[in-house]
């Protein structure tokens, strides 16, 4: 049973599953059909179209009716306790079947390293700051290994760049993103951040009871990767697509956990919207044998179809330095959406990064991006920090998916998707682990 399965001892305190279904609709399905057949056995739906007007409306649907259907998806998600008319929609005779599959839904999480590492990453830098230190070398840059890293160097934050920003290659290109509408799904954003007061910020929440203002900071950090510039007045850069249009779904709660539902209404908010692609540093624990959501994998097939591309992180479950490497995350483990590793400034692999485990049926790292010790904007008090994760390196190959759309204004999803991979930097590192290599801007 799924509630029942047993998870590695860092996931056992994180519930997995809402005790709702995702149900996916024969496509083309109008609404009165969907309503009909729902009638039948006594379901009743609200709608997305229904809930337009304010933040949180769409989860009302869950007290209102029995579940609501997104109708740019073609997928219902219903409450609990109804598995058996579920069971009878879905097993209808096929001349009248609108209800195909479903699957639980899930609950997802940022997707953070090690939380007392960052602490102490940000720390190191404020001391910098504060005496005028250099930075280059952060004596804790791999968050789960507690011993320094005697590798050679390969790239340093200077006066100019935060090593990321170097490591895919932007020294003296003037690329900004300007005109593409790119979409960071997370916590929200922190809405008095100095680096965006003059930026406009289109945003809204999908979690009840909360205002997009970012409590957590993991969507500020996030967002400021994707679409910031330079950290305040020091003038050095760290983030991507600075002049990209940024559109910010708070789908994830303050404290880091969101379902399925929620990120599907800011999916089809973002594509609403005209969002060319939608950045998702979040995920669920995958175990290996299991399969990717059918659910997730064809709303990602439409979203292509219609001009969207989907990015994201391939979770931090693994323990390399132990000799553990797990599974691609949820959703990111899905084929049609584009799964991001990541790799330290030495340009090895993370030790937290997961792998192509699951790859016999298409669960692949596609690509990667910087994720350690990695400087963007927060809720801190200084409104910087240091963070690492693959949640990092995912808007850094969405900044550079952005960077690519402004140059290449008509190309498809599909052409971005193989530009960015066709772009980057061979590592000698196993596909498994980093795909086709490091993200880099366009050349």
């Amino acid at each position: 049973m799924e509630k029942d399965e047993i998870l590695p001892e860092d996931h056992s305190s994180k519930p997995q599953y809402t005790g709702r279904r995702l149900v996916m609709m024969e496509p083309g399905s109008s609404n009165k059909n969907i309503s009909d057949a729902a009638n039948k056995v006594s379901l009743r739906l609200a709608f997305s179209s229904d809930y337009k007007n304010h933040e949180e409306d769409y989860a009302n649907a869950f007290d209102e009716a029995d579940g609501i259907v997104f109708e740019k998806f073609g997928i219902a998600v219903i409450n609990d306790h109804h598995e058996g008319e579920i069971g009878e929609l879905t097993n209808a005779p096929l001349a009248r079947r609108v209800f195909l599959y479903d699957e639980p839904e899930r609950y997802l999480y940022t997707l953070n390293s090690n939380p007392l590492a960052n602490m102490g990453r940000s720390l190191w830098g404020f001391i910098c700051s504060i005496f005028g230190l250099r930075n280059d070398r952060n004596p804790i840059s791999d968050p789960v290994n507690p011993h320094p890293i005697s590798l050679p160097d390969s790239f340093s934050d200077n006066s100019d760049s935060y090593w990321g920003i170097q490591s895919i290659g932007f020294q003296n290109k003037s690329y900004s993103g300007k005109g593409v509408k790119l979409a960071i799904l997370d916590t929200g954003i922190n809405e008095i951040h100095p680096d965006f007061t003059d930026r406009e910020v289109v945003s809204k929440s999908f979690i009840a009871n909360e205002k997009v203002n970012d409590l957590n900071g993991h969507g500020t950090h996030c967002t400021g990767i994707a679409a910031g510039y330079t950290q305040g007045e020091n003038g050095i850069r760290y983030g991507v697509a600075n002049k990209a249009s940024i559109y910010v779904g708070k789908v994830l709660s303050n404290a880091g956990r969101g379902p399925d539902s929620g990120i599907l209404a800011g999916m089809e908010w973002a594509m609403r919207n005209g969002c060319k692609i939608i950045s998702m540093s979040l995920g669920s624990f995958m175990r290996p044998g299991h399969t990717y959501s059918r659910i997730y994998n064809d709303v990602a097939k439409i979203a292509l179809d219609q001009g969207t591309l989907i990015i994201a992180a391939a979770g931090n479950d693994s323990r390399r330095s132990q000799k553990i490497i797990q599974a691609v995350n949820h959703p990111a483990n899905c084929p049609n959406i584009m799964a991001v590793a990541a790799i330290d400034r030495f340009l090895k692999v993370a030790d937290f990064s997961c792998g192509s485990v699951n790859k016999d049926d298409g669960q692949l790292v596609d690509i990667a991006g910087p994720g350690v010790a990695v400087f963007s904007s927060s809720k801190s008090p200084e409104n910087y920090i240091w963070d690492s994760g693959t949640s990092m390196a995912t808007p850094f190959v969405a900044g550079v998916a952005a960077l690519l759309w402004e140059i290449h204004p008509k190309a498809t999803p599909y052409e971005i998707w193989d530009m960015l991979k066709d772009q980057a930097r061979s590592l000698p590192l196993s596909i498994d682990d980093v795909g086709a290599g490091l993200v880099q801007v366009p050349r």
